[in-house]
């Protein structure tokens, strides 16, 4: 089943207006639209896989009128994947209190599998020393530092990494693509990390402002890149607004 981007783009603000208006028979049917052949969700990630369509009937009934919803970012890839920043508005006593979340979205042969990534109150050691890494790692970008950013790298992973990007094609070795980033944009680019989750899988999910000057005017392009610490290594996924 095809669907163009801007069809998802349109089924992610649709079913949000729909949960803030109760609207339980749309929300319902605009999952059904887009994944005929079955829903899947993982919440949180690292958690185990929840299928069927009684897992958005439970999501549904848990917390819709407890929280508004609506996505500032939205990025889509060209292989049926998309990630979101979610903006939660939840009213206590009087007052709305925001925060934001990014979710992660697979659409393969009818199939939906939605990734809620939160991070732990108590995170483990292993997502403590995760989450200093990246934001070492973008003090360096920003601070011109060429050796300390390839150096946090080095540290962490030494050379057992590799980059997504576009996503749906093959990654490429770490270094070298670092390396072709580094020469393309960091003279003009600062990397504003808004939102970095970690979980105690050691997954990670951050929305980076990418932030240059275009026509003399200031420019932001978000990306939302994703963190797998695994056995062989660390993989980095990058997916942008635009892409």
């Amino acid at each position: 089943m095809e669907i163009d981007k801007e069809q998802l783009k349109a089924f992610l603000h649709l079913q949000g207006e729909q949960w803030n208006t109760g609207d339980h028979d749309g929300f319902m049917a605009a999952y059904r639209a887009v994944a005929p052949n079955g829903f899947h969700m993982e919440f949180p990630v690292g958690g185990p896989v929840q299928s069927g369509w009684q897992v958005l009937e439970d999501l549904w009934s848990n917390y819709q009128g407890k929280m508004e919803v609506s996505y500032p970012v939205v990025a889509i890839a060209d292989n049926g994947e998309f990630a979101v920043i979610e903006k939660v508005d939840v009213a206590i006593d009087g007052d709305t209190h925001s925060h934001h979340g990014v979710h992660a979205y697979v659409l393969s042969d009818g199939e939906l599998l939605v990734r809620y990534f939160n991070e732990s109150p108590e995170p483990n050691a292993d997502a403590q020393v995760t989450k200093a890494f990246l934001l070492h790692q973008y003090d360096r970008w920003n601070e011109s530092d060429r050796d300390g950013f390839f150096a946090a790298y080095e540290s962490f992973t030494g050379d057992r990494f590799d980059v997504e990007f576009p996503i749906g094609t093959p990654p490429n070795p770490g270094k070298p693509t670092l390396e072709h980033l580094w020469q393309g944009y960091q003279a003009t680019t600062r990397l504003r990390h808004k939102l970095v989750l970690v979980t105690d899988s050691n997954e990670a999910a951050v929305w980076v402002g990418n932030e240059r000057e275009v026509d003399g005017r200031p420019h932001v392009n978000n990306s939302i890149e994703f963190y797998s610490v695994r056995d062989d290594g660390l993989h980095i996924r990058y997916f942008h607004e635009g892409h």
